[in-house]
């Protein structure tokens, strides 16, 4: 039987927005926290991958996770690819498995993408199987999304729910390889009133993330073997691998 596929297209620009505040986010009203950028356990020592630049300035990181927040130290960091790696003591239910082999494919396919903090209350997540499209070409892997602020540092999760990426960026409307506007210089943008439409978001491909890792030390799994059944969502998996992040 073949899986309907939902794809929501609401072409919100991804924002990194600093929290001025000192001491560690109050979880005490039970509410759900809103983050900032997105990351990704890639182990289970709670090592988080994510965007840099949504932690290059802070003063103090955060981790959120299920209602838990802890302070997460910079263990890693390339400014050419805008990836780093947090070291956290959160304690993962389950961490990321890499995809061995990059995907190259001639024609568009479904992907899921989005920001902790709208996973958190994402309506229908156990069944929707895609909210981003590929878009074949050679500048990297890009994707037709409307993913909601703060998702910097989100992972891309293929249907097999596999890693296939992280968002780093939205590349300029018009362009395609010299408008890459990082996520920082459109929230200001985007604050000034820049109106919103169809969205590329621009990734860091699986290659280059496994390598940064490998330089750096950082322990991960990769497989090309599928994570996910026939019947299993890509969206509850990322809910599942998603951290929240919070500059302070």
């Amino acid at each position: 039987m073949m899986r309907r596929i939902r794809v929501a297209l609401a072409f919100v620009p991804l924002i990194y927005v600093p929290v001025l505040a000192q001491a560690a986010p109050d979880m005490s009203s039970g509410k759900s926290l809103d983050t900032h950028a997105s990351g990704v356990f890639l182990n289970a020592a709670g090592d988080v991958l994510t965007a840099r630049h949504a932690v290059a300035t802070c003063s103090t990181i955060y981790a959120v996770k299920d209602g838990r927040v802890v302070e997460a130290k910079l263990a890693l960091a390339n400014q050419e690819l805008d990836l780093a790696v947090l070291r956290t003591t959160l304690k993962p239910y389950l961490s990321a498995t890499l995809a061995q082999t990059e995907a190259h494919s001639g024609s568009s396919v479904g992907v899921f993408l989005e920001a902790y903090s709208v996973l958190q209350r994402l309506p229908g997540r156990a069944t929707l199987v895609s909210n981003a499209i590929t878009v074949p070409g050679n500048d990297g892997m890009q994707l037709l999304s409307g993913v909601k602020p703060g998702a910097s540092g989100s992972a891309v999760i293929g249907g097999a729910g596999l890693v296939l990426g992280v968002v780093v960026s939205r590349v300029a409307a018009g362009s395609s390889t010299q408008g890459v506007v990082s996520s920082t210089m459109l929230s200001r943008a985007a604050a000034a009133g820049v109106p919103t439409g169809s969205s590329l978001v621009r990734t860091v491909g699986i290659t280059q993330i496994k390598q940064f890792l490998r330089d750096g030390g950082i322990p991960f799994v990769e497989s090309d073997a599928a994570q996910l059944g026939a019947t299993q969502s890509p969206a509850a998996r990322a809910a599942t691998l998603s951290v929240g992040i919070i500059c302070g």
